[in-house]
């Protein structure tokens, strides 16, 4: 027989092992953290109340809701929430389907069937998307995004939708259509 020689047999299984052992490797660097990808909390049915000087600030309700721990991210399912004033008076109450928030950076994004009240303002703002920046107090859409705001009987409606909470005022890019309706003794005009 051919490989009955005792060299040729222990080299046969050395280059078998050889090659099982440089066919496998562990590349770690392409390997993803898994605080990345797997959420730190996730919890259904959540209730999340957050408190300042011993006054609730802000409650959120969602179906679901999980927390990342590596870049501070949060994302909420059907979520509902509400913002109180420092005295404690309700200030702002909403609803959209997803909301993402990161809070290292004070980013907010609400995206599907948003409707925001803003009491102190008398002001309501429906649309698909919206985002926030908490340091710079700007709320802007996507540029071909409708968004709708009504206020004491006037309702705008445009795309390209931007507002700034330092000033208080709001501008459209395009497509800008409205009513106002003026309420008289004998009857309403629009």
């Amino acid at each position: 027989m051919l490989f009955n020689n005792k060299k040729v047999k222990k080299s046969v299984i050395f280059l078998t092992a050889a090659l099982c052992f440089f066919s496998c490797s562990l590349n770690y660097e392409t390997e993803k953290n898994s605080e990345e990808s797997v959420p730190e909390f996730s919890f259904t049915g959540a209730v999340f109340n957050r408190y300042k000087d011993n006054k609730i600030s802000i409650q959120l309700e969602a179906d679901k809701l999980e927390q990342y721990k590596a870049d501070g991210s949060s994302y909420a399912q059907s979520a509902q929430f509400k913002t109180y004033k420092d005295d404690g008076t309700l200030d702002t109450d909403g609803y959209c389907s997803l909301l993402a928030s990161n809070t290292n950076d004070e980013k907010y994004s609400l995206f599907d069937g948003i409707s925001i009240n803003v009491y102190s303002q008398d002001l309501k703002i429906t649309a698909q998307s919206l985002h926030f920046n908490g340091k710079t107090e700007q709320l802007t859409s996507g540029r071909n995004e409708q968004v709708t705001i009504a206020r004491k009987g006037t309702t705008v409606s445009g795309t390209g939708f931007s507002a700034s909470g330092v000033s208080r005022k709001f501008s459209f890019e395009r497509q800008v259509s409205g009513s106002v309706v003026d309420k008289e003794d004998d009857g309403d005009k629009e």
